[in-house]
């Protein structure tokens, strides 16, 4: 059976356990690239041409307000404009770092917010930010993790 097969069969607690793990480490790609810069990370919309700084410990925030269950700190709203500006390509990212960024927002869509995001996805974007010869035993690895008194 697949990695995939495995996740797919889990029941609902038990893959939200997995989403949380697996951007846990998703969230040291961020980190590891806000600390690598030298300057502040800012971009212009191509709107209004307005400058934006880009809140760095919004990521963090999102996961912390999904493990939650609720968002904490106005995540939702702190979230519109640089996603907006990411598909707009106004606010670009290295591969690795755009994915991580994603799978967090995702994964606060779905457990704070309740938005109906396919789990798929979630796991798809959070394993994105490694290698593809890491990406079966890093989700192998998640599942064999969980608490198997969950769901």
């Amino acid at each position: 059976m697949t990695p995939r097969q495995l996740f797919l069969q889990l029941g609902a607690d038990r893959r939200r356990q997995v989403h949380l793990a697996l951007c846990e480490d998703a969230l040291l790609t961020w980190i590891d690239y806000v600390r690598g810069r030298r300057t502040p990370l800012r971009y212009r919309d191509s709107v209004v041409g307005m400058r934006h700084h880009v809140d760095v410990e919004l990521p963090a925030d999102a996961l912390r307000s999904a493990r939650a269950g609720v968002d904490l700190a106005d995540i939702g709203n702190r979230y519109l404009e640089p996603i907006t500006a990411l598909q707009d390509d106004d606010l670009t990212f290295p591969d690795p770092v755009e994915f991580a960024y994603y799978a967090i927002y995702n994964c606060f869509s779905k457990y704070a917010r309740g938005d109906d995001i396919s789990d798929w996805l979630i796991v798809n974007q959070s394993l994105s930010v490694h290698h593809h010869s890491e990406v079966a035993s890093r989700l192998t690895s998640a599942i064999a993790d969980i608490d198997p008194t969950a769901g």
